[in-house]
């Protein structure tokens, strides 16, 4: 945990203790005054006490994102150690991911190419249909 989200915390848990008695006080207050004095129920909040728990629970939003640590990687065989972040995932190449696939002449991408809801039927009847006229002369 860093400093700084330490500080942020600890200035976000002052701020809602004191808007947590500073509510406690004006509530107090308005209880006795409606009472005492017989005035209506018509006193809010104030914003200013409003607007410091919404600063304190920014802040201690904040404060404890900061406080998250780099995420470490433990391998499921092997040592028990962490993985660094450059030898946890690597980058694939598709050329080498296909190469038996090339190498053969075969369509990388046929799967989903050739997907019937990809595929023009008539475009590859006549495709087929000049194949075989030519096969066949």
């Amino acid at each position: 945990m860093s400093y700084i989200s330490k500080l942020l915390l600890a200035i976000s848990a002052l701020q809602l203790i004191h808007s947590g008695f500073s509510s406690f006080e004006f509530h107090r207050l308005k209880r006795h005054l409606t009472l005492a004095d017989g005035i209506p129920q018509g006193f809010r909040l104030p914003s200013d006490i409003k607007a410091e728990v919404i600063c304190a629970l920014v802040l201690f939003t904040l404060g404890v994102f900061l406080s998250f640590d780099k995420l470490q990687h433990l391998p499921l065989t092997g040592p028990r150690t962490p993985l660094t972040q450059n030898l946890y995932l690597h980058e694939i190449r598709m050329s080498e991911a296909t190469k038996t696939d090339n190498l053969i002449g075969s369509e990388t991408y046929g799967d989903f190419t050739f997907m019937p809801s990809f595929v023009d039927v008539h475009a590859r009847r006549k495709e087929i249909r000049a194949y075989m006229q030519h096969k066949n002369q």
